[in-house]
């Protein structure tokens, strides 16, 4: 008998005492506790869960979700990383989003899980505000593919320390991140050779060569902002001029008036004062295509 209760208290099904809303339209069970959001969330932004929900476990049966006996079951989580995750869509507090790192960290991981790219993206902006341990943020960020190039300044961080990476350290990063790290760490402490590679002996580089160095090793591409900045990247180069056969680059002011390229200056060519020793400039010749002189537009 008391077997009999002891089983029945084990398997006893609670609902949330925060999220279980009284309009709510799809149930979710997370370990024995009951959840009733709504469906429009999760159809909108998750592809996992749309999927989830359009298809009956078998054919005449409801859809998943519909009801509390037929409750979509989500496992390996508890019913307190659920809430947190809900929290994104049902926060009091419009577009003020104040957690710490440990809710963030859950809330991507479960985005990431269920491809809510809204809210993982979300999740990274606030993480990316937010400090933590360089193998903590590296770790999280691997696990849900976030974009490398924001592990850059934590790989940087790691080479630059003096303390080499622990064991247990190693074993949380994998055997890849581990030795490209350590190949880093002795590139970074080398000098460079005539053949521009580096000799590992004490020395240090500059975090933009940290960067660089990073950026090769581990095969990271520009970001699309950073390939954008590249792009609209103007170099400017100063025009040559001739002077009596002889070429030279011309200083960095605007250009002389009765210059071809400035129209107005052009106009004004014909004005120009005169320079000491040299005759006043005189209208324009026109030429033919084949640079002979014309006179109204006839062959001389």
């Amino acid at each position: 008998m008391s077997h009999s209760r002891a089983d029945s208290s084990v398997h006893a099904i609670t609902r949330h005492y925060e999220y279980f809303l009284s309009g709510g339209d799809l149930f979710i069970m997370v370990d024995n506790v009951q959840f009733r959001v709504h469906s429009h969330f999760f159809e909108r932004e998750s592809p996992w869960f749309r999927a989830k929900m359009a298809t009956p476990a078998s054919p005449g049966m409801p859809k998943p979700g519909t009801s509390e006996s037929t409750a979509i079951i989500l496992t390996d989580l508890r019913p307190a990383e659920f809430s947190r995750f809900l929290w994104v869509f049902y926060n009091p507090k419009f577009s003020i989003y104040n957690a710490p790192v440990e809710d963030w960290s859950v809330i991507l991981r479960l985005a990431h899980r269920w491809t809510f790219h809204e809210v993982k993206d979300l999740a990274v902006r606030e993480l990316q505000k937010l400090d933590s341990p360089d193998i903590d943020r590296i770790v999280l960020y691997h696990d849900c593919q976030v974009d490398r190039n924001l592990l850059i300044p934590r790989y940087a961080a790691i080479c630059e320390r003096e303390e080499p990476l622990t064991l247990e350290e190693g074993m949380r990063l994998g055997l890849e991140t581990t030795l490209m790290l350590a190949r880093a760490r002795e590139y970074a402490r080398g000098r460079v050779l005539s053949s521009g590679e580096r000799s590992p002996i004490s020395a240090t580089i500059a975090r933009h060569e940290m960067v660089g160095l990073i950026r090769q090793l581990f095969g990271i591409p520009l970001s699309r902002a950073e390939e954008s900045d590249v792009a609209n990247t103007i170099t400017v180069m100063a025009p040559t001029v001739t002077t009596n056969g002889n070429a030279t680059t011309s200083s960095s002011q605007p250009p002389a008036n009765g210059n071809p390229n400035n129209r107005k200056n052009a106009q004004n060519g014909a004005n120009a004062a005169p320079v000491a020793g040299r005759p006043a400039p005189g209208p324009p010749v026109p030429t033919t295509s084949n640079g002979n002189a014309t006179t109204s537009g006839l062959l001389v």
